[in-house]
């Protein structure tokens, strides 16, 4: 009897095949992972906390499917070819492993990586080198348009991808020096001062194609030559702007003189008195207006009908000695950023859920938490300030430092009705935050150590929504004190200072 010398190719083959194609999905998924981890790291360098999430155990993951998958597929190889002469089967056998793991092992990072935002697009540096941001408009239902008014010019971009819309230019040698809150009806309201002088000129904006549509000149107050919050408002059809006597209005549409009030009377002898901020909101227009003596101050505020201008009613403000700082954190429900310059004396949000009644004080400053309201960079934003600040309902949410802390590490919510503390979330230190839908706010992380962290919060209780630790943004292209926005499927970044870092960044 004559035996076939040949190997058998039968059982054992078979698995020895299948073998080879386990050890090559093994290789396959050492690959992946060494690639996926080593593009995640930014500068190609990171250690412990820096590292972002998910990289540490893809990385661990890659060397060990390295030494691991490498010998074992040599191995298998070796067992195969023993059985089935050749080199092109096995080849073979490996590429298909190397393919049937790429799908899964993608599926594994995500896991470990959890959910990211990454830049999808980044706006041209401003030019000239030395302008800065004053504030942002959004313009359509989920923001297709940003605005952002810088001190030389208004520019447009298309949140969607960062284009360039239109650019409006500040007159000739005057810088913007206000701007409403908001647009209404696809108008905005700007306002523009020569150097040192108050602010005189007044433009209302169509910001869908960056037309002028009217201007007015008017009688400054003399206090503010600068950037500087709440001079003008919009409301329903009414253009309100703050003068030096107290308040005019216009036609939104035509800039038509519609009415104006005289504010500037004097309570007391000696006293001076000026308008210092102005609100607009549901047909009723705000005043705060402040008095200042030799050795003291008041103040009241004022609420007038925002289609007559006639006064419906006026409150004091518990203040004793001049105001150094007022600014409005929210028109409805009125409330007011409210600190004297007396060291003793009121430093707190001034919430107004009863229009007619006494404020509800929230102090800046307690055994907890000191609130941080304003932005932490004091050369960008001057004409809207308060974006560490938000109302969502009847609650504020605010930044806030611990006891000790130089910078703001948490995120607080306060009741507006009685001023309680009802939660804080300790996120690290602050960058942005703004409002994400009803009763929800975003929170942005700073990205300085090269990946930041966006949370979305319950307002009503704190509560994290989605990932407990956030969402992993993979870029540091925006400084502490930018203003988020959401714009559909966009978060959009906007920087004070357009020139060390885009203006606008596109987050997905």
């Amino acid at each position: 009897m004559i035996e076939d010398s040949r190997p058998r190719t039968g059982r054992g083959a078979v698995g020895a095949g299948l073998a080879v194609v386990a050890a090559g999905a093994a290789v396959g998924l050492a690959v992946e992972f060494h690639v996926l981890g080593w593009t995640s790291v930014p500068g190609g360098e990171c250690g412990g906390d820096d590292c972002p999430e998910g990289t540490i155990p893809t990385l661990l993951l890659a060397f060990l499917l390295t030494f691991v998958g490498f010998g074992v597929l040599a191995r298998a190889i070796q067992s195969f070819t023993e059985r089935r002469p050749g080199k092109g089967v096995p080849a073979v056998l490996t590429v298909a492993g190397v393919l049937l793991a790429l799908w899964p092992g993608w599926q594994a990072y995500l896991w470990m990586r959890g959910p990211v935002l990454d830049a999808s697009w980044q706006a041209a540096p401003d030019r000239p080198a030395t302008v800065r941001a004053q504030g942002v408009w959004t313009v359509g239902r989920d923001a297709p348009t940003v605005v952002r008014v810088r001190d030389d010019a208004l520019v447009s971009y298309d949140s969607h991808g960062g284009e360039r819309r239109w650019t409006l230019r500040a007159p000739v040698r005057e810088s913007v020096c206000g701007m409403s809150e908001r647009v209404v009806d696809r108008v905005g309201l700007v306002a523009f001062a020569p150097y040192r002088k108050p602010c005189d000129t007044v433009w209302g904006v169509d910001t869908r194609t960056g037309r002028k549509l009217w201007e007015r000149n008017i009688k400054g107050v003399a206090q503010f030559t600068s950037g500087s919050d709440s001079l003008l408002a919009a409301d329903r059809d009414v253009a309100v702007a703050l003068t030096g006597t107290g308040v005019q209005a216009y036609g939104l549409a035509d800039g038509r003189p519609r009415w104006s009030a005289d504010l500037n009377r004097k309570h007391r002898d000696g006293e001076a008195c000026a308008p210092n901020v102005v609100s607009a909101a549901g047909g009723t227009t705000t005043v705060v207006v402040t008095c200042a003596t030799a050795d003291g101050g008041s103040g009241r505020l004022v609420t007038l009908d925002g289609a007559t201008g006639r006064q419906r009613g006026s409150l004091a403000l518990p203040v004793e000695s001049p105001a150094d700082t007022v600014m409005v954190l929210s028109a409805d429900p009125f409330t007011l950023l409210l600190k004297e310059s007396d060291k003793r004396g009121v430093a707190a949000v001034l919430a107004y859920p009863d229009p007619a009644g006494d404020p509800v004080r929230i102090p800046l400053t307690g055994d907890d938490e000191d609130l941080k309201p304003l932005s932490a960079d004091y050369d960008t934003f001057e004409a809207r300030p308060a974006l560490w600040a938000t109302v969502s309902g009847d609650t504020l949410v605010v930044a806030a430092a611990k006891p000790g802390a130089t910078s703001a590490d948490r995120v607080s919510g306060y009741a507006l009705r009685d001023g309680r503390h009802l939660w804080h979330a300790d996120l690290g230190e602050v960058a942005a935050l703004a409002p994400a839908g009803r009763g929800r706010v975003a929170v942005l992380g700073s990205g300085l150590l090269g990946n930041g962290r966006l949370w979305t919060l319950d307002t009503a209780h704190g509560h994290r929504i989605g990932e407990d630790d956030g969402t992993t943004v993979r870029t540091d292209r925006y400084a502490t004190g930018a203003e988020l926005l959401r714009a559909g499927d966009t978060w959009v970044v906007v920087n004070g200072d357009g020139t060390s870092q885009p203006p606008l960044l596109g987050l997905r």
